[in-house]
């Protein structure tokens, strides 16, 4: 295969003019012009429903739009935010999907896993080209989408929420090779609600607002809060304070076992109390799915575990775990609580108690849709998110389990939603907060426990939670 010719620096490589699309009852972009120079890294910034990823997904040429002119300098490659990968295929089956080298009639595995491998090396991004993809961490999983778009060499590449998923160390790695590639010439424009990340690696943001441009900066002459006053069109909602609470228990484990391999529990010992959140922090892979698996009872386990009964959870992934896409917000409602007798009628779900319900979290929580009555599956990704999060918060439960709470939702949402966490745990509520994170982990926990290999490898609280020991520890290395 021979190399795409690099365009020169600067030079256009993508141009969107008047770029419309609309949906039934919504305007996801309105009339849109964009700039993609090479060489660049543009940031796209916004509220979720903005209309971010409707307009990647324009310029990528996976929807059609109803007016305007997309105009690229070569193949345009995008990465989604929800990967597009097949589980049960290799990681080289993957990366060279429909276009597998050939040896006559036959595919040439030898072939595609020497591609795949030295494109992995080109580009900084260590993998085995023989493992199966649903038997990857998240982060992992990532690198194949990335692999697979740089395959087809583009011009430009598109990137939806690329480190929503990603540790702390994982996400200096990625944006290393995003720079890499940056300076061969590839335009790149990343849709991210990580505001610290845009200010580190992009050279222009952009930002949109109900499906339009509403400002553009040079990020060398912005700054957080003015993004993301643009992004919200005022000033951010205020996260809650903390109170004190009484220290009761309210959620433990002793001795708790669990899973295989490298992500089995070796003996987890640690309590919750009450009016507090335990926040668990370290790089993904490290037996964090595995202990929620247990607390949800989705996976057997050993030990003791002593858990309230009314306890709500908050899963890591809300289209997999949290929702039914093509149930409507009040049936989402329901989900996971209709043996509740609150939620019954006799044998039958309480239709009134359920919209009841729907409504209370649509206001808490800002929730924007047309009606009660549409699929979930319609509605933005933070609007998704806010409400698995308000189901798992009804009726004050005694313990809440908060998995990635505010993976992949922008800054008005993720405070809205730590807020309401802070809320809880003000009113007595145990949290334990899961969170690959680890600003939100020391914004919001009031005691820090670091998991590496399965195991618990320090402890922090009050004046000792140190980011840099916490770190280490994470790193696999002695404070």
């Amino acid at each position: 295969m021979e190399a795409r010719e690099p365009l020169a620096p600067d030079a256009p490589a993508l141009e969107l003019r008047g770029i419309q699309k609309a949906y039934p009852g919504v305007v996801a972009v309105g009339g849109v012009d964009l700039d993609l120079r090479a060489g660049e890294i543009h940031a796209l910034v916004g509220e979720n429903g903005a209309g971010k990823s409707t307009l990647a997904n324009v310029a990528f040429g996976a929807i059609k739009p109803d007016a305007g002119t997309v105009r690229a300098a070569g193949t345009v490659g995008l990465v989604h935010q929800h990967f597009q990968l097949v589980g049960r295929l290799s990681v080289w089956q993957n990366v060279m999907l429909g276009r597998e080298p050939r040896r006559g009639w036959r595919i040439d595995a030898r072939a595609g896993r020497e591609r795949v491998r030295a494109l992995a090396r080109d580009n900084g991004l260590e993998i085995d080209p023989d493992a199966f993809v649903d038997e990857l961490p998240i982060g992992v999983q990532q690198r194949v989408e990335l692999l697979r778009e740089l395959e087809r060499e583009p011009a430009v590449l598109l990137l939806d929420e690329p480190t929503a998923a990603l540790a702390p160390a994982e996400i200096d790695s990625f944006f290393k090779t995003i720079t890499q590639l940056a300076a061969r010439g590839t335009a790149i424009m990343i849709v991210t609600h990580k505001l610290h990340e845009v200010l580190a690696y992009s050279s222009r943001v952009s930002v949109m607002r109900h499906g339009k441009i509403v400002a553009r900066f040079e990020t060398a002459s912005t700054s957080v809060d003015e993004i993301a006053r643009a992004m919200v069109g005022g000033e951010l909602p205020q996260v809650a304070q903390r109170s004190e609470t009484a220290p009761a228990p309210r959620f433990s484990v002793r001795n708790l076992r669990a899973g295989t391999g490298s992500v089995a529990l070796n003996g987890l010992n640690f309590e919750v109390r009450a009016g507090e959140i335990v926040g668990i922090a370290g790089v993904e892979g490290n037996g964090q799915t595995t202990l929620a698996d247990a607390i949800a009872g989705v996976i057997p386990f050993e030990g003791e575990m002593q858990r309230p009964p009314h306890t709500g959870i908050i899963p890591q992934d809300r289209h997999r775990e949290g929702l039914v896409l093509n149930w409507s917000i009040v049936d989402n409602t329901v989900l996971g609580r209709q043996r509740l007798p609150s939620a019954r009628r006799g044998i039958l779900v309480d239709r009134r108690s359920a919209r009841a319900d729907a409504e209370a979290i649509a206001q808490r929580f800002d929730v924007r849709a047309a009606s009660l009555d549409v699929a979930a599956g319609t509605l933005s990704g933070g609007n998704q998110q806010k409400i698995v999060v308000g189901r798992s918060l009804l009726g004050d439960p005694e313990f809440v389990l908060a998995y990635q709470p505010t993976r992949g939702i922008d800054v008005g949402a993720a405070a809205l939603v730590q807020s309401r966490l802070i809320e809880a745990r003000n009113a007595g509520a145990a949290i334990l907060l899961i969170s690959f994170e680890l600003d939100e982990i020391l914004a919001l926990a009031d005691r820090v426990l670091v998991m590496y290999r399965g195991a618990i490898a320090g402890e922090f609280s009050g004046a000792n939670i140190d980011r840099g020991r916490i770190g280490n520890l994470m790193a696999g290395s002695s404070v």
